[in-house]
């Protein structure tokens, strides 16, 4: 009985997602004009800037990023696992705090330009257009590629750092003969990943892209239906995005099997490393200081530009500021309920049918947590928006509707966490389960909930940390009267409102810390 429940179940919601996209695709192909003066060879320089800028951000993030990782793991010092895990919060920081904390930096009223000015060099930076893009990027994506690469070196062997040491191997041969063979493994799955990141990249082309000419699918999709009302357009540049998507989506999952395959080997739990020492040392010293510097500084001017605003008080009590964190905060509660029920009773069945070899049910079935990886996520937002154009929804209606999309936009980053948790426990307890004669609720609290609590708390968090800097939902149904805090952010730094700019973006950093910490706290409680 329960089985069937939740076999059921699961169709029925892959049913669900399956049909809103299909309702949102008919919805903008029903809305869109019988001409149009867009063709699809304009397409070709979005698309051509699109891939320009995804991989030179790749590249960037993925060169800084794994110079970063060398000096983490080699150096000893005092504050190491604090000053690492700080880097790290810079990549669950939503991206309209990443873009005002670059424009704190390396704007025209900047640290940098203040600093310049002060010992008196006329210094003009223009932060909006590729360079822009790029710094935002890479402050971004760089603690990712950090945290892939630290974890790469710890699964080299101490064998081999040791026979490096007697061999009195540095520089190229060192990296050619100890560290390429774990990185060559992993730098394709990496670098696609961030490329994926980039080349989907919504706020931070549309913030700082300075024009039409930066522009990118993503946002070429957003001033369409926004600004021109075009849906013909729109639909066209969403139908070369999802080309792309499904060759991009190809390509990491090949890429994936080979760097998953590393990563299932065991940690060293004593792992010996070699002692640095001459410039070697000094340059990883030098690498760690300015890169620590270019990643942590833009907080401290999120964090001091909120606090050092006139009447921040007055400022931090505002009603629209507390509305649109109330708002931000029951959209990512509904997103996180949303993503992992979804994903929990998916999930119940794809290891189901797993364990009885169906393997083509189980694709088909599980295939539904890459349809948003492939599928642009303007396509569900514009697609709903336009359905329900001429319906009037209440705040409730808003904030349900908004939340749940988030939600299944979250399902690709939360499902391949959860389902290898519950493979997992499923093949270490079926059998524990099967001769209790174990079923339903009964299982679960039994045989299975001390393996997946830990798993469930982690894509809860996860889920409700990327929610709350979630922006291209809301592009589309916010309001004056309906805001969140990324949402009320875009709205004053457009309208130039900096000071008040300040303080929302100090606030959505603030919220976006404490799922962070919670993390990390369970992490340490293992």
């Amino acid at each position: 009985m329960f089985n069937n429940l939740t076999k059921i179940t699961a169709w029925l919601l892959y049913a669900t997602i399956v049909l809103l996209y299909v309702f949102s695709l008919w919805a903008l192909m029903d809305n869109r004009q019988e001409e149009t003066p867009f063709s699809l060879a304009e397409t070709l320089p979005i698309l051509k800037y699109s891939l320009l800028q995804a991989v030179l951000s790749a590249s960037i993030s993925t060169i800084l990023g794994i110079l970063l990782a060398k000096a983490f793991f080699y150096l000893e010092f005092k504050g190491k696992t604090w000053l690492y895990k700080s880097i790290l919060f810079v990549w669950s920081l939503p991206s309209l705090v990443i873009i005002f904390a670059v424009i704190g930096i390396w704007g025209n009223s900047g640290w940098i330009a203040q600093v310049m000015k002060w010992i008196g060099i006329d210094w003009h930076s223009n932060i909006y257009g590729l360079q822009g893009i790029l710094i935002a990027h890479g402050l971004l994506n760089i603690p990712l590629v950090t945290k892939y690469y630290v974890e790469a070196l710890a699964l080299i062997p101490s064998s081999q750092y040791q026979l490096s040491a007697q061999l009195n191997l540095s520089g190229w041969n060192y990296f050619r003969i100890v560290e390429f063979p774990m990185f060559k493994r992993i730098l394709p799955y990496v670098f696609l990943t961030i490329f994926m990141i980039c080349f989907t990249s919504f706020p931070i082309v549309l913030m700082l892209g300075g024009g039409p000419k930066y522009s990118t699918l993503e946002v070429a999709i957003y001033q369409a239906v926004s600004f021109e009302f075009d849906f013909a357009k729109a639909v066209m540049l969403i139908m070369v995005q999802l080309a792309f998507g499904i060759v991009l989506q190809g390509l990491l999952f090949f890429c994936s099997q080979r760097a998953l395959k590393q990563s299932n080997q065991t940690t060293n739990v004593e792992l010996w490393k070699p002692r640095l020492a001459g410039s070697r040392k000094l340059g990883l010293q030098s690498i760690l200081i300015l890169q620590t510097l270019l990643i942590l500084l833009p907080l401290v001017s999120v964090l001091w530009a909120g606090i050092s605003v006139s009447h921040f008080w007055q400022r931090l009590v505002n009603l629209e500021l507390w509305e649109a964190t109330l708002f931000s905060v029951l959209i990512s509660l509904i997103a996180s309920i949303t993503t992992v029920g979804v994903t929990y009773l998916i999930a119940l069945e794809t290891r189901q049918l797993l364990y009885r070899k169906h393997h083509f049910l189980h694709a088909i079935l599980g295939s539904v947590a890459t349809y948003p990886l492939i599928l642009p996520v303007f396509l569900l937002a514009v697609g709903l928006f336009l359905l329900l154009m001429n319906i009037s929804l209440s705040t409730t209606q808003l904030l349900v509707l908004v939340g749940v999309m988030n939600g299944i936009i979250l399902i690709p980053y939360v499902y391949p966490m959860l389902f290898s948790s519950m493979w997992e426990t499923f093949n270490a307890q079926d059998k524990l389960a099967r001769s209790l004669g174990l079923s339903g609720f009964n299982r679960w609290w039994i045989a299975e909930k001390h393996y997946l609590v830990r798993p469930l708390t982690n894509a809860f968090i996860l889920a409700m940390s990327a929610s709350l800097g979630s922006f291209a939902v809301i592009a589309f149904f916010g309001t004056p009267d309906f805001s969140t805090l990324p949402y009320l952010l875009y709205q004053q730094l457009g309208s130039y409102r900096t000071e008040d700019a300040s303080v929302t973006a100090l606030m959505l950093m603030l919220f976006a810390l404490l799922p962070f910490l919670f993390n990390q706290r369970t992490k340490t409680s293992k």
